[in-house]
C-alpha cells in the first residue's frame, strides 16, 4: 500500500463522509491530485472533499496576501534603495537584488531575527573593512569609490528589508518568504481560532521551515492539526544516514509527539530493506545517451507504475523524444521550461548580435561611429530553423548568378544565398543597411537586424511584438503544438514586461533606469519561470517528474537519471550575501541541509520501489563534473544498505549496448590506406596531362600520399569560413600581391618605389585582400605594423642592390614531359610551376619565391640528393626550387628566354645566362637570396640538369600511377597538426 493510500484510508475512516472542514496540506499541487484519487476510492458513494491543498497554496491564502511577481518585485526593491540610495546605478542593483531577495525570502522563511542578522553582517564588514588581518608593517588598502559603495551595501540592508516589506504590505502584496513569516506571526488568529479550520492534517512533510514549524506548532498545540510522516526505519535509525537528518530531530525534540497526536512517528516502516528489490545501476557516456535508456526500459518494463525522475530537469525533452510512439498512458508532472524551445534559442542570439555589435569611425574622417553586425550571430539567425521556415513559406530567392564558365546558375534560397555570400566575401562585420540590401528589405530581414539602442527597451519589446506576428505563419505552417504554446506564453511575458516598465516613474532625468542589458535579465528571469504545464491523466501508469515533484508519491518501477555527484546532490554552491558562518549560526539553511533534503527525497523514493535503475554520465565533462563521478548515493546503497538487506535487495551493473557491431568490418584507421583502382589511376593521369604537376602537388604526395589523394583525387575540400585573423595563408598573400603590383606597377617600368607609394599599396591591398577584416585592434593591427615594417625593409634592401631588375612577375612556367608506360602509349606531362619573380642580377638570372616565414636550405648539394627528392617529404623547399630551376632551364632551351608577361608574347632573351632558384625570406630580409643547393654535376651543365631532372621526375610519375603502391597516411604525426584532413584520418 502506498504512502498516500494509507494516508487517506486513516483521514477517511476518522471523519467519514463528512469532511467540509477537514484540511489536508501536501508538499505538491501533484500528491494533491493522487491524495484525492486515493481518498475517492475509500467509497463507493459521492462525499464531499476536504480541502486539499499544496503547501505553498495553503500558505499564501490563509495569509490572506497575493504574491507579487519577480519583475514588479525587482523595481520595487530599486525605488527603496534608490530611497536610501540615490547613487545606486541600476545596471549594477540588477547584478545582486536577485541575491538578496532570496536571501530575504530565507530570512522570513526561518524566521531570523533581521536586525541580528544584519547586526551580524555590518560587523563582518566593519571588520573586512578595518583589515585586522593585515600586518602592521604592511601598505594600508587605499579604499576606492567601489569598496565604499560595496560596504555602504551592507550597512543599508536593515533599512531595506524593513521599508520593503512595508512597502508591499500597503499594496496587499508579498513575496513568499514574508507570506509564511506574516502566516507565522498571525497564526493564532488567521488559523487556530478560524472555525473554517477544524482539522488540518499535513501529510509527507520532511524539512520544515522555522515558520511552518511554528504555524504547525500552534495547531498541533491547540489539537487542531495533525502530522503524517513518511519514513523508513533504515535512515531514522542509521546516525550517520542524511536522509534522516531532520526527521530525527523532530523525533529527539519530541515537540510534535504530544500524547494528543497519535500521528506520530510509531508507525516506522522498514521498507528499506525488508522488501525485494532488484538495483540497477547503468553507466553510460553523455547526458543525452539517458534518455534512449530510459526509453528502451519503459518499452520493456511490465505492470505497475513506472516513474521516470529527472535530477537534470533539462533532459525531459530528450526523455519524451526517447519513449517509444506506442506509448500513449502518460503524465508528465513538470512543466515544459520557455527556455527549452527554438522560439529561446532566436531570442538569446539576437541578444547576443545586439550585445556583440562593434562600432567603427567612419571613412570620411568625420567624429561617428557605426555600428556593425559580428557575422557569426548574423549566419546563426539565418539559419535559425523558424527562419529558414519563413524563407520556405515566403518563397524568398536570392540573385542569379554566373559561373566560371558563364552559365547561369539557379537562384537559393535567400537566407542561403546571404550566409554563404557573407562567408564568400569574408564580412566579418556588417551594418544595418549591408543587410538590408542583401535581403531584399525584406520585413523579417527588418525586424531581424534592426540596432537596438542601450537605454530604450521598448525598441526592443517593439521589435519582438513584430518579430511574433512574421513567425505567426511559420508555426501554423509547421503545426507544432508545443511552439504554438511558446509563442502565446512569449507574448504574454511581453505584456507583462510592457505593463510593469510603463506603471514605473521616471527618473529626474526623465528617462526609464532600464536598459536593454537589465531589460535582457529581466525577460529572462520570466522566461526561467514560465512552463507549459502538461494537461494528461494523473493516473497514468508512466510518470516523468522532477525530483521535488515526487515527494510522497509512490511507484512500483523508479528510472533516476542524471544519478551524478554534483547533480544528485547538487554540488556546494551557496549564492548568499550571508557568509556561510553567520548562516550556520542563526539556523538558516545551507548546502548541508540541502543535502539531507534531497537524500530523503532519494531515499523516500526507493522505499516501496521494487525495480529501480539508476543511470549516471560517465564522461568527464558531464554538468561541469571533473570526474563524471557517480553520486554518493550510490556508493551508500552499495556498501551500506545492500549488506544490511540480507540478500532481499540486489545490486547489477549492466552494460548498454546500442546495436551489435560487427568487428571484422570495422577499420583499423591506425592502418587506413586506400588502393590504387583503374579509375584512380585515370583520374591521377588526367590530373598530370591537362592541369599538370606542379611543385605543390609533388611535395603535397611524397609529405603525404592520403592527403594527396583526398585534395588531388576525390577533390574532397573544407569548407569554407570566416577567418576573423589573419593566418599566415592570408599575410602571404596579401605581402604577394603588394609585391606583384610593386613590380608590375613600378619596377618593371623603371619607377621609383618609395615608402609612402608601399604605405598605400599595403593599405589598398589589405582592403581587397582582407575583404571585412578590421584593423583597428588586436592580432590584425598586430601583423599589419609587422608587414608594414618587413615591406619597408625588404624594398630598402632591393634598393640597395645595383643591377637588380625585374623582369617578369607571377609568370607560369611550363613544359611537357613524355613518360613512357609498360604496354601503353607514352604520357605528354605537363610539367609547370608558378613564379613569384624573375629577375636579373648582374649577368645571371633569378627565379625568385617569396616567403613570409622562416626559410633553411643547405648551403652545399647533399651526397644523397636523388634519395632526398625522391623520398624525403620534409625536403620541400629544395624540391620547389629544383623544379623552377629547371623549368628556368629548359624555358631558356627550348625558346631562348623567359616570358616577361602573362600572355608569353614578350620574351627577355637569356640564353647562355646561368639561372639560379632561390628565395627571399621576409623573416631575414638583411640574409638576402637564398639559393638551391641541388647540383647534379660538377660542372652544373644546363643540357645534364634538364636530362638529370626529367630522369627523376619520370620515376616520381611512376611512383604516383604505381597501381602496387597505396595512398598511404604519413608516419611523421607532427605532420598531421595543421592538416584539413586529420579528422578523416583518425588523426
Amino acid at each position: 500500500m502506498t504512502f498516500l493510500q494509507q494516508t487517506a484510508q486513516r483521514i477517511y475512516e476518522a471523519h467519514g463522509p463528512s469532511m467540509a472542514d477537514v484540511w489536508v496540506i501536501l508538499p505538491t499541487r501533484r500528491a494533491v491530485s493522487v491524495f484525492l484519487d486515493e481518498l475517492a476510492a475509500q467509497s463507493d458513494r459521492p462525499f464531499l472533499a476536504p480541502h486539499a491543498m499544496a503547501v505553498d497554496d495553503f500558505i499564501t491564502q490563509a495569509a490572506g496576501v497575493q504574491l507579487i511577481d519577480s519583475v514588479s518585485l525587482l523595481f520595487e526593491l530599486y525605488d527603496v534603495f534608490k530611497d536610501i540610495d540615490p547613487q545606486v546605478e541600476f545596471e549594477q542593483f540588477i547584478g545582486w537584488a536577485t541575491v538578496l531577495l532570496a536571501d530575504f525570502d530565507r530570512i522570513d522563511q526561518y524566521l531570523v531575527d533581521p536586525h541580528e542578522l544584519f547586526s551580524y553582517l555590518t560587523a563582518a564588514k566593519a571588520l573586512e573593512r578595518w583589515q585586522v588581518n593585515v600586518p602592521s608593517s604592511a601598505q594600508p588598502i587605499t579604499e576606492t569609490l567601489g569598496t565604499t559603495r560595496y560596504f555602504k551595501l551592507f550597512e543599508n540592508l536593515h533599512t531595506t528589508y524593513h521599508a520593503l516589506r512595508q512597502r508591499l504590505t500597503e499594496q496587499g502584496l508579498a513575496y513568499r518568504g514574508m507570506a509564511y513569516r506574516l502566516l507565522a506571526d498571525n497564526v493564532e488568529s488567521l488559523i487556530r481560532d478560524n472555525y473554517a479550520y477544524e482539522r488540518v492534517y499535513f501529510v509527507g512533510f520532511n524539512a520544515l521551515s522555522a515558520a511552518e514549524e511554528h504555524v504547525i506548532r500552534v495547531l498541533v498545540d491547540a489539537r487542531k492539526a495533525e502530522l503524517f510522516w513518511d519514513a523508513d526505519l533504515y535512515y531514522m535509525n542509521d546516525r550517520r544516514q542524511e536522509a534522516g537528518q531532520f526527521l530525527r530531530r523532530y523525533r529527539e525534540n519530541g515537540w510534535f509527539f504530544a500524547k494528543q497526536n497519535h500521528a506520530d512517528l510509531r508507525d516506522l516502516s522498514n521498507n528499506l530493506l525488508s522488501t525485494e528489490k532488484n538495483i540497477r545501476v547503468v553507466g553510460v557516456p553523455n547526458a543525452s545517451m539517458q534518455a534512449k535508456v530510459a526509453g528502451a526500459l519503459v518499452q520493456s518494463a511490465g505492470s505497475g507504475k513506472t516513474a521516470i525522475v529527472l535530477a537534470d530537469e533539462t533532459l525531459l525533452v530528450p526523455v519524451l523524444y526517447a519513449l517509444d510512439e506506442s506509448v500513449t498512458d502518460l503524465n508528465v508532472t513538470m512543466g515544459l521550461s520557455l527556455r527549452s524551445s527554438l522560439l529561446f534559442t532566436l531570442v538569446d542570439t539576437l541578444f547576443e548580435m545586439q550585445r556583440t555589435v562593434h562600432e567603427f569611425r567612419t571613412k570620411d574622417g568625420r567624429n561617428l561611429r557605426l555600428p556593425k553586425f559580428h557575422h557569426r550571430h548574423v549566419v546563426k539567425v539565418l539559419n535559425h530553423p523558424f527562419v529558414k521556415q519563413y524563407e520556405r513559406i515566403s518563397g524568398l530567392m536570392g540573385p542569379e548568378e554566373v559561373n566560371e564558365k558563364g552559365e547561369v546558375l539557379p537562384p537559393e534560397p535567400l537566407f542561403q544565398w546571404m550566409a554563404k555570400d557573407i562567408v564568400k566575401q569574408q564580412r566579418v562585420y556588417l551594418t544595418e543597411r549591408d543587410l538590408r540590401e542583401m535581403g531584399q528589405n525584406d520585413p523579417l530581414v527588418r525586424v531581424l537586424f534592426a540596432r537596438w539602442p542601450d537605454d530604450k527597451p521598448d525598441r526592443v519589446i517593439r521589435t519582438f511584438y513584430d518579430l511574433v506576428d512574421l513567425l505567426r505563419d511559420v508555426y501554423r505552417a509547421s503545426q507544432d503544438a508545443i511552439e504554438i504554446e511558446y509563442l502565446y506564453l512569449f507574448y504574454t511575458l511581453l505584456r507583462q514586461l510592457e505593463t510593469t516598465l510603463e506603471r514605473q516613474a521616471l527618473t529626474p532625468e526623465g528617462r526609464t533606469p532600464v536598459t536593454v542589458k537589465s531589460f535582457r535579465q529581466f525577460l529572462y528571469e520570466l522566461i526561467r519561470q514560465t512552463t507549459i504545464p502538461f494537461t494528461s491523466e494523473g493516473n497514468s501508469q508512466l510518470q516523468v517528474m522532477g525530483m521535488l515533484e515526487t515527494r510522497a508519491l509512490d511507484f512500483d518501477r523508479v528510472i533516476i537519471l542524471s544519478v551524478n555527484e554534483g547533480v544528485l546532490p547538487q554540488s556546494r554552491r551557496l549564492n548568499s550575501l550571508i557568509p556561510f558562518d553567520i548562516a550556520h549560526e542563526l539556523k538558516l539553511p545551507t548546502y548541508r541541509e540541502q543535502e539531507a533534503v534531497m537524500a530523503y527525497h532519494f531515499y523516500r523514493l526507493l522505499q516501496r520501489a521494487s525495480d529501480i535503475v539508476l543511470i549516471h554520465t560517465t564522461s568527464t565533462d558531464a554538468y561541469g563534473n571533473s570526474k563524471g563521478e557517480p553520486s554518493r548515493f550510490i556508493r551508500q546503497i552499495e556498501h551500506e544498505l545492500v549488506p544490511l538487506s540480507g540478500g532481499r535487495i540486489r545490486l547489477s551493473r549492466p552494460t548498454v549496448r546500442f546495436g551489435q557491431m560487427n568487428a571484422a568490418k570495422v577499420a583499423d584507421v591506425s592502418e587506413l590506406e586506400v588502393p590504387k583502382t583503374e579509375s584512380i589511376r585515370d583520374e591521377i593521369q588526367k590530373l598530370l596531362t591537362t592541369k599538370g604537376l606542379y611543385p605543390s602537388y609533388l611535395n603535397q604526395f611524397l609529405r603525404c600520399s592520403m592527403s594527396f589523394y583526398f585534395s588531388r583525387v576525390v577533390n574532397i575540400s573544407e569548407e569554407e569560413d570566416i577567418e576573423e585573423k589573419m593566418g599566415a595563408v592570408d599575410f602571404g598573400n596579401w605581402m604577394h600581391k603588394v609585391l606583384e603590383r610593386l613590380d608590375i606597377e613600378y619596377r618593371l617600368k623603371e619607377l621609383p618605389v618609395e615608402e609612402p607609394l608601399v604605405i598605400r599599396l599595403l593599405e589598398e591591398e589589405f582592403s581587397n585582400t582582407m575583404k571585412g577584416r578590421v584593423i583597428e585592434s588586436g592580432m590584425n593591427l598586430l601583423l599589419y605594423d609587422l608587414a608594414k615594417k618587413l615591406m619597408l625593409d625588404f624594398q630598402k634592401q632591393q634598393g640597395n642592390l645595383p643591377g637588380l631588375t625585374v623582369i617578369g612577375t607571377e609568370q607560369t612556367l611550363e613544359t611537357y614531359l613524355d613518360v613512357p608506360m609498360n604496354g601503353h602509349e607514352p604520357l605528354h606531362i605537363r610539367i609547370a610551376g608558378k613564379i613569384d619573380r624573375i629577375e636579373r642580377f648582374g649577368d645571371q638570372i633569378r627565379i625568385v619565391d617569396y616567403k613570409t616565414g622562416n626559410v633553411k636550405l643547405s648551403d652545399k648539394t647533399p651526397a644523397n640528393l636523388r634519395e632526398k627528392l625522391l623520398d624525403d617529404g620534409k625536403e620541400d623547399k629544395m624540391r620547389q626550387l629544383w623544379l623552377y630551376r629547371y623549368l628556368a632551364i629548359k624555358n631558356i632551351r627550348d625558346h631562348g628566354g623567359l616570358p616577361r608577361d602573362k600572355a608569353k608574347r614578350d620574351i627577355f632573351p637569356a640564353a647562355g645566362m646561368p639561372v639560379e632558384a632561390g628565395f627571399y625570406s621576409f623573416r631575414d630580409v638583411q640574409g638576402g637570396f637564398k639559393t638551391n643547393p641541388v647540383r647534379f654535376t660538377a660542372t652544373d651543365d644546363p643540357d645534364q640538369y634538364i636530362a638529370d631532372s626529367e630522369d627523376l621526375l619520370r620515376q616520381l610519375i611512376h611512383r604516383m600511377l604505381d597501381m602496387n603502391e597505396p595512398f598511404r597516411k604519413t608516419d611523421q604525426l607532427d605532420r598531421c597538426e595543421y592538416c584539413n584532413f586529420k579528422g578523416i584520418c583518425g588523426r
